[in-house]
């Protein structure tokens, strides 16, 4: 090479800087913006609104490969993409376009059309180039690769450089002609196996040591080989400056949706573009060059080998030492040839160029000038065959080849050739879309990465997922010998890569191809599957040497590998016992092959593929197992659990794996009907693995003897990475979610393993969490692999970069939406909360279905199943089975297998859908807010009248026991009823009627603690402690006293911890070096404390606990004890992290960290991390060289809520003072300073004793304090909260049909009164408590008894008893109040009716035939003077009135419920039919004029004229009167309650309005006798002639009033009212001081007087707001006043879901008033003209539903509304005219939405 470019090359080498251990906090970049709603998936669109299809395209695939999303039966997420070349950086969603689907109704199939939608663009983009370093190679630098090359893009400025690879380039293995290359496997070694089992089965462990250290291992030798890098092309632009700040528009991305990488900038006037892909047809890595502008394209090219090594510490400038070749150039490209030193390998690659200007060649480089575009063609090869009986070597003229190939591609277009690379990877790639929703991103990857939010950061959670598929697409492609994707893919920089980037055996190869097959890529899955087989012929002579299973021609009897292996059948031991044993490293890479035919159910690959395969891995395991009799199983012997523990026999890694293996081998051997007498011995032995066992801590023991006392805890580590005794619950099937046992023992696992370790770990433990249905668990594991474990170019780093943790990320997000590995397909099993709302298709589950669902809140909204190759479909869903169901469209019927589990026969080609689910509580939070306090939110369920919330008591061992129940209509609820020393689970159903749906996952709630770090300021520690640094530990630090150290007193080895509460919990380090403290509370002894464990280290471990005590303040000392019990190593030493204060109901503490969103920061103040700190941030503002205009940007502005504040900071020698405000008045400033030590997270100053409510505090930087110290630093702060207030909720009995009261059970503790509001009655009745047995009723004073803490309440008759409506009940105490209960009015039965009989217009009930006019309320009496004839049906429901002239004489049977007045004087003879619903009166032939008032509530008696003397069973409940022969004429007020009798002699002539409900008697003119069933049930009235005298029974339930004559004053409790006006627009808020805490002022906007359909509206859209104008939702319910300027007609809420709900309101004042828990956008609509209102207005019933929105299109302008059909027959009416008023509500919720969006953005405009 010319010496000029031996410094250019050498300033773009890529230096290996370090290969180290940290994990690097990184995240991602998502520019694409996609929201979810119910139905559709919406975002921003680009320039073209069309969706782009391409024609139908064949996979150049296998037949038994995945399906493709253009298959023509299941329609895919489509989206818009802009059709300009150049397109923005930004990345989109756009609407979901759903294909149509027509039925030919000749057939029962369905046809469709769908064209082949393309992706989401996924896009990672970056602002500058990436580092010309290893580092950057690593880190930044931009990966493509068409499964066979791949290569790195760094997108530099005035350069450029692409490192690429060829996944077959390796050293080691045999030379082309070796004879004796065995795969490394030293010889005999199976013969120490005997001796080494024997001395593990008597105890001997070290000698078991001793041997497999010694005899099972392998050699380290050259032969084991590594994978090399290829080789570099540099660029040098010989007319173009260098550097970031020579350039504008400077930008660096990669699209994985078209697997193309672009660089670009702007220079001088001209635009530059580089365009880098791989090509799987072409098998060409092509970088196209162009520009825009005068400059032309003027650059110097060149390829050489990869020039990086690191020797020895020190960096080469030489060639590597394993390759050695030479570079030939001529004007058409440039040949780089060469073979590897050590075995011979061939490799080749040829660099071809293709442009409009000159090329000269000169010294092994190119010159290109004058060009206005060029195109860089690039293929690499070696001899490499995937074949062990020719030395893995093949007979090729690697030069032509290279070259044919790159001709061939220059023969094409640049074009063409990016079209046929972009048709052929979206083959694979477009067949799963997803959508996640969240927030979009505007920043660059970096940036994005550093702010990603795990609640809000779905779009870069998308963006991981395919990512991973990116990658696999990039580094697995089948072809001729293709190997797999290795521990890097396919990219190497250097020749000596971390792991020699091998193929590790023990998780990492297997975790590489886990998404392969869900994920719908099961063509890459095929390369790993041509490995192992070929594996196989060393694997025969490992099993020989160290298994002693011996193999012949035709006889295979076993095959064995271990943790690493190359390309050249490596498959000895590695050259240590304790990682490089793995015997069921076979076993367990079965899984992944026979996953193959479980997913695409391919039966010729399975019988000629896999199935030789599988047999060969059972006939080893068969024989290598060793019968353990002390166990009585079969076990694997010697084994060893990877990388972790040591040797021990029958570990539950090889035990899971080898169970796996003979379980998939008998159901492959029974399903092709083969080989009967090997399943035969298989099954014996299977059935004694025995693999999982639980220990002594609920755990699933990683080693089967890991509780006998012989066993040592030698290499064990609690938070090791691996967790491989969980491989049964995945990828394995041991487990299944009918085994609660084991899954609670494999969470306990995995809760005692933790969150952490490596990139590969974390992805792992997502699988795991998503196995156990624990959503929310996984969600977070992903999002701590995407911040700390994910590099800027989301490249998962152990650390070092390794790719399996970005293969296992994409596997864990499929397991939480799709499982399918218990025997049937489980849709959503493990869905995040952050992922309520979303879409999802293509994903493949076993059986090959190919799986499309939408969802919203968690619940699934539709699900198909296209069947790719038949078969039964069985899916589990909680009451899928009340879903409807269609085959290819056709309605069918299920096989019910259980409860949420069905079962359907398909045929090849069946589109299955599900739809209509019903709804369920999928997203409950319950968040403890104090002691005594926890809030529940739920998402609400379409249909819902109800929800029932059940809380349980948790105890230490996580056991729950039943303890309260809450009814409520509400899915936001705060239980104040805790116990502050227990801990709670919660659960919800929602109810549809009487009907209750699946009961939501649990919600836990801790013990409420404040926590108190080992350094806390309050803490005195004698001098016998000392600190010390750990980041696993809580804060980072802890605090240790060893008294083996000095010679120390009691008070020196005493810490003292004072604290405010019912109890604390200590928490430190247990270890076989610690031994115990005594510990006192308030001077008195309470117990000690244990330090020790003879086990593994536990860090943050809880030590001990005391509660119970008074709550207040307390003083607890924790002293050393000299004396110890001599256990192991132990020590006079203990070891303190940090504590936990129960704080009971007195004063609670809100911690705050600096980083609050609620503080608000002027530009001085900056970020710092220190682990050492809260949260490991500070804040910190320093003004010493600034401006001195710059001082007031260093204010901090923190509003709380509370009685007081705390502030912590650090305290330094370099730091000065702060000014401080409180609610807008000087406080005494606060000191940083101190001379002495740095002190962190130190109490800085408290201001406290304030008034209960919200405050704003400033701190500014002290501009006067001393030079150099005019800054502080922040670190966090308490908010003092006043005591909680304990509050029990009452609770109402579910009501039933034509229930006449409640059943109230009275809340439990302290409570001043309860209300209780009935469904269209404004008041509530409030009850306040007498005594210990009676409550009184505000208002009337209703004196109530209480019998067994219950009270019974008559409902109101003018209750609005609607279906759904609910009486709701709550406690008061002070100023707080319960949130209320409810008892809901639900569906009534339905009965059967004769056809004959006719029916009242309200229902179905039979009416006796009356012509009467229409009357819709209850009339207590109706007066008959001379009633007919009439036959009325016999009646067991109770009756308003008998009315008999002359009663006869009667035997009354025993009443057991009250009655008034029973009293018949002459009773006619009457047939009464059988009557089954109340009736009140009926049937006048002439009825006397009569004025009756309007009664709708029952009144005792009103008055009898001369009663008889009547004998009356004890009655106890009321009846009225009833009945008069001659009432006389009355003149009766308007009553608006019913009365129960009304008692008239003469009745002047009545004038009844019309009548609507069932009449009780008939009134009859001349009575035939009567005969009277036995009555169960009350009777109004009886009607008495002459009324006789009335003997009323004791009454022991309550009645309306109590009948004092002077009613007892009553105490009703204060209520502190708030009033809000918004003076601007006349809106009104009232509410309690604790409905509306925090709220500052209301911030309303309105519409007045607009148009649509005919009707007019006014619009407001309301919002609370706090001081620092954030809006806020009530905490419970407050009256709202909006002013009108008409009749109002009705009012409606504006659900967030975009519905329209009808409100209850009323008239006054001109206002119209109603109550409302959550503030939204409300519409008042006004009556036409010429209906007018009255003061007291009530809104009419109507039987409108809230209605979604209609897809009708609703101008932008509120005041227009267009169809979006523009057919005639559907034109809109015009205004003015009658409309549908569904059609009115569709089109109001339209506008409603979009008219406050325009206002806002047209306000922003402004």
């Amino acid at each position: 090479m010319d010496q000029r470019f031996w410094e250019t090359s050498c300033r773009y080498s890529i230096r290996k800087l370090t290969v180290g251990t940290a994990s690097v906090l990184l995240g991602a970049f998502f520019l694409s913006l996609h929201q979810v709603d119910a139905d559709s998936i919406v975002g921003s669109q680009n320039e073209s609104n069309h969706l782009e299809a391409a024609p139908s395209i064949e996979s150049p695939t296998d037949r038994t490969g995945g399906s493709k999303s253009e298959n023509p039966h299941i329609a895919p997420i489509s989206e818009e993409r802009s059709s300009t070349p150049d397109r923005a950086v930004e990345s989109h969603h756009t609407d979901d376009s759903t294909t149509s689907i027509e039925t030919n109704k000749d057939t029962e199939t369905m046809k469709v059309e769908t064209p082949v939608a393309k992706q989401t663009d996924y896009q990672l983009s970056y602002n500058q180039p990436a580092a010309a370093t290893y580092d950057g190679w690593e880190k930044q630098a931009l990966p493509v690769g068409n499964g066979e090359m791949g290569a790195k893009v760094f997108g530099l400025i005035g350069e450029e450089r692409i490192q690429y690879n060829e996944k077959t380039l390796w050293s080691g293995g045999p030379q082309p002609d070796s004879t004796d290359y065995n795969g490394g496997n030293y010889q005999d070694r199976h013969k120490v196996l005997a001796e080494i089992r024997k001395a593990l089965e008597e105890g001997n462990r070290q000698k078991a040591k001793q041997l497999a250290e010694e005899h099972l291992v392998g050699p380290n030798n050259a032969q084991y080989g590594r994978y090399l890098s290829f080789g570099d092309i540099f660029m040098v632009f010989n007319n173009q400056k260098k550097g970031l700040e020579n350039v504008t528009d400077y930008h660096r991305g990669l699209d994985i949706t078209e697997a193309i990488t672009t660089t670009s900038y702007s220079q001088d006037g001209t635009t530059f573009k580089r365009e880098t892909f791989s090509s799987y047809p072409d098998d060409v890595t092509v970088t196209h060059l162009s520009k825009k502008g005068d400059k032309t394209l003027d650059f110097t090219l060149w390829n050489s080998l990869t020039e990086d090594l690191l020797a020895n510490g020190d960096y080469s400038w030489e060639y590597s030492n394993y390759k050695q070749g030479g570079v030939t150039t001529d004007s058409n490209g440039i040949l780089l040839k060469g073979t590897v030193k050590d075995n011979g390998l061939q490799f080749a690659s040829y660099l071809g160029i293709k442009t409009d200007g000159q090329v000269t060649a000169q010294d092994g480089y190119l010159t290109v000038t004058g060009a206005s575009y060029a195109t860089l063609l690039l293929s690499a090869k070696t001899n490499f065959a995937q074949n062990p009986k020719t030395n893995y070597r093949k007979d090729i003229d690697l030069e032509n080849t290279v070259k044919s190939i790159v001709e061939a591609a220059k023969a094409k277009e640049y074009e063409t050739l990016k079209h046929d690379h972009i048709e052929d990877y979206q083959s694979l790639f477009n067949r799963v879309q997803l959508n996640l929703g969240g927030s979009k991103f505007t920043q660059t990857t970096k940036e994005a990465l550093q702010t990603y939010n795990p609640e809000k950061g779905q779009q870069l959670e998308e963006l991981f997922f395919q990512y991973g598929r990116y990658l696999l697409i990039s580094s697995s492609r089948d072809r001729t010998d293709a190997l797999p994707a290795n521990l890097q893919g396919v990219w190497n920089a250097v020749d000596n890569p971390p792991w020699n980037a091998d193929y590790h055996l023990n998780v990492n190869l297997q975790m590489n191809y886990w998404p392969a097959y869900m994920s719908n890529l099961a063509e890459t899955a095929k390369p790993m599957v041509n490995y192992i087989d070929d594996l196989r012929y060393y694997g025969r002579i490992a099993a020989k040497e160290y298994a002693g299973i011996e193999s012949k021609e035709g006889q295979e009897n076993g095959w064995l590998v271990h943790t690493q292996a190359t390309p050249f059948g490596w498959t000895t031991p590695g050259w240590n016992y304790y990682w490089g044993w793995s015997p069921a490293a076979n076993a367990w890479m079965m899984q992944n092959v026979y996953d193959y035919y479980k997913f695409t159910k391919d039966e010729t690959y399975l019988k000629e593929k896999i199935y030789p395969m599988l047999k060969e891995t059972a006939k080893f395991w068969n024989s290598f197992l060793h019968y353990d009799k002390a166990s009585d199983r079969w076990v694997s012997s010697p084994s060893y659990s990877p990388e972790h523990g040591t040797i021990t026999i029958g570990n539950t890694f090889d035990q899971s794996l080898v169970w796996q293996l003979f379980h998939d081998y008998m159901e492959v051997a029974n399903h092709l009907n083969v080989d009967q007498d090997l399943v035969t011995e298989v099954k014996a032995k299977f059935d004694k693995l025995k693999p999982l066992h639980i220990n002594n801590e609920g755990r699933i023991k990683e080693w089967y003897e890991e509780d006998s006392p012989q066993f040592t805890n030698e290499g064990i580590e609690n938070n090791h990475r691996h967790v491989s005794h969980l491989v049964g619950l995945f990828p394995g099937t041991l487990f299944s979610k009918d085994q609660a046992e084991y899954l609670e023992a494999a969470r306990a696992t995995l809760n005692h393993r933790g969150d952490g370790g490596t990139g590969w770990s974390k992805a792992n433990k997502i699988n795991l969490w998503a196995r156990l249905l624990d959503g929310n668990r996984a969600h977070r594991l992903l999002a701590e692999q995407l911040k700390y474990s994910t590099l800027e170019n989301l490249w998962d780093t152990h650390a070092p970069f390794q790719i399996d943790g970005n293969f296992g990320a994409t596997s864990g997000m499929a397991e939480m939406l799709l499982q399918s590995h218990t025997g049937y397909i489980a849709p959503l099993p493990a869905l995040p909360d952050a992922w309520k709302d979303g879409q999802v298709s293509g994903l493949i589950a076993r059986g090959n279905f190919e799986v499309s669902m939408k969802w919203k809140d968690k619940n699934l909204q539709s699900l198909s199943f296209l069947s790719n190759v038949g078969g039964d479909l069985v899916v589990d869903y909680p009451n899928i089975e009340a879903s409807q169901i269609k085959v290819n469209g056709k309605a069918v019927k299920a096989t019910v297998l259980k409860d949420g589990r069905i079962q359907l026969a398909t045929q090849k080609g069946d589109v299955i859908t599900f739809e209509h689910f019903p709804g369920r509580v999928t997203s409950l939070t319950a968040v403890r807010q104090n002691g005594v306090t926890a809030e529940l939110t739920f998402n609400q369920v379409e249909g819902a009248t109800h929800y029932v919330i059940q809380r349980q008591v948790k105890d230490e061992s996580g056991q729950t026991s039943a303890s309260r129940e809450f009814v409520t209509n509400q899915t936001h609820f705060i239980d104040r009823s805790l116990d502050p020393q227990l801990a709670y689970t919660y659960t919800v159903k929602a109810m549809l009627g009487n009907v209750s749906t699946q009961v939501s996952e649990k919600a836990n709630v801790e013990t409420y603690n404040q926590l108190m770090d080992d350094r806390d300021s309050r803490i005195q520690y004698g001098s016998a402690f000392g600190n010390w640094a750990d980041s696993e530990l809580f804060g980072g630090t802890e605090k240790f006293a060893d008294l083996s150290l000095g010679n120390y007193t009691d008070k020196d080895a005493t810490a003292t911890i004072p604290f405010n509460g019912v109890g604390i919990e200590i928490y430190g380090l247990k270890s076989s070096q610690l031994g115990i403290a005594e510990v006192k509370i308030d001077g008195k002894s309470v117990g000690e404390l244990d330090f020790y464990t003879a086990g593994a280290t536990e860090k943050g471990s809880l030590i001990g606990r005391f509660t119970g005590l008074s709550d207040g303040a307390h003083v607890m000392t924790i002293t050393v004890k000299q004396e110890h019990k001599h256990r192991g190593s132990e020590r006079s030493k203990i070891s303190l992290d940090y504590f936990k204060v129960l704080p009971g109901q007195g004063t609670t503490i809100e911690k705050m960290d600096d980083r609050d969103s609620r503080i608000q920061y002027g530009s001085q103040f900056k970020d710092w991390s220190d682990t050492e700190l809260y949260k490991s941030t500070e804040k910190y503002a320093d003004i010493n060289n600034s401006d001195p205009s710059t001082a007031s940007e260093a204010q901090a502005t923190i509003p709380f809520t509370g009685t007081g504040i705390r502030i912590y900071g650090l305290k330094t020698s370099a730091l000065g003072k702060a000014l401080v405000t409180l609610d807008g008045k000087e406080m005494p400033s606060l000191d940083f300073y101190t001379a002495g030590a740095t002190q962190k997270a130190t109490l800085i100053g408290e201001f406290t004793n304030l008034t209960d409510g919200n405050h704003i505090l400033t701190l500014k930087v002290d501009p006067n304090s001393p030079a150099g110290r005019k800054k502080i630093s922040l670190d966090s702060f308490d908010v003092i909260k006043a005591p909680a207030v304990s509050l029990d909720s009452p609770s109402i009995t579910p009501l039933k049909e034509n229930d006449k009261e409640i059943s109230l059970t009275l809340p439990a503790g302290d409570w001043e009164a309860i209300a209780v509001t009935f469904p269209g009655i404004k008041d509530p009745l409030v009850l306040r408590r007498i005594d210990d047995n009676h409550l009184v009723t505000t208002g009337d004073q209703t004196v109530l008894s209480i019998q067994d803490n219950q009270v019974q309440i008559p409902i109101p008759d003018e209750t609005n008893r609607k279906i759904g409506n609910a009486i709701e009940a709550y406690s008061i105490q002070g100023n707080t109040t319960s949130s209320p209960v409810v008892a809901v009015f639900t569906k009534k039965d339905e009965k059967k009716v004769e056809n004959q009989q006719p029916t009242t217009s309200k229902g179905d009930d039979p009416a006796p035939i009356v012509e009467i006019p229409e009357y819709t309320k209850p009339i207590g009496t109706a007066g008959q003077e001379q009633p007919p004839t009439v036959s009325i049906p016999e009646y067991t429901k109770p009756i308003g009135k008998v009315g008999q002239e002359q009663a006869p004489t009667i035997s009354i049977p025993e009443y057991t419920k009250p009655i008034g007045t029973a009293g018949q004087e002459q009773a006619p003879t009457i047939s009464i039919p059988e009557y089954t619903q109340p009736i009140g009166t009926a049937g006048l032939e002439q009825p006397p004029t009569v004025s009756v008032p309007e009664y709708t509530n029952p009144i005792g008696t009103v008055g009898q004229e001369q009663p008889p003397t009547v004998s009356t069973p004890e009655y106890t409940k009321p009846i009225g009167t009833a009945g008069q022969e001659q009432p006389p004429t009355v003149s009766i007020p308007e009553y608006t309650k019913p009365i129960g009798t009304a008692g008239q002699e003469q009745p002047p002539t009545v004038s009844l309005p019309e009548y609507t409900k069932p009449i009780g008697t008939a009134g009859q003119e001349q009575a035939p006798t009567v005969s009277i069933p036995e009555y169960t049930k009350p009777i109004g009235t009886a009607g008495q002639e002459q009324a006789p005298t009335v003997s009323i029974p004791e009454y022991t339930k309550t009645i309306g009033t109590a009948g004092q004559e002077q009613a007892p004053t009553v105490s009703v409790p204060e209520y502190k009212l708030r009033v809000l006006k918004d003076e601007r627009t006349g809106v009104e808020i009232l509410g309690g001081a604790t409905e509306l805490e925090g709220v500052s002022h209301i911030s309303s906007r309105r519409v007045l007087a607009q148009e649509l359909f005919g009707k007019t509206y006014d619009a407001y859209d309301l919002h609370l707001k706090n001081p620092t104008d954030q809006s806020l939702q009530p905490k419970g319910a407050v009256l709202v006043r909006l002013p009108i300027s008409s009749a109002v007609e009705n009012v409606y809420y504006l659900t967030p879901s975009k519905e329209l709900q009808a409100l209850d309101f009323t008239i006054r004042e001109g206002m119209a008033e109603f109550t409302t828990s959550h503030f939204s956008t409300y519409a008042v609509v006004y009556q036409a003209n010429g209906a007018s209102t009255t003061a007291e207005q009530k809104p009419s019933e109507t039987d409108i539903k809230p209605l979604a929105n209609s897809s009708e299109q609703v101008s932008s302008s509120p005041d227009l509304v267009q169809s979006a059909n523009d057919s005639p027959k559907e034109q809109l009416p015009a205004t003015g005219e009658t409309s549908n008023p569904l059609l009115f509500l569709s089109g109001l919720s339209l506008v409603l939405t979009a008219t406050f969006l325009l206002k806002s953005k047209k306000d922003e405009s402004n």
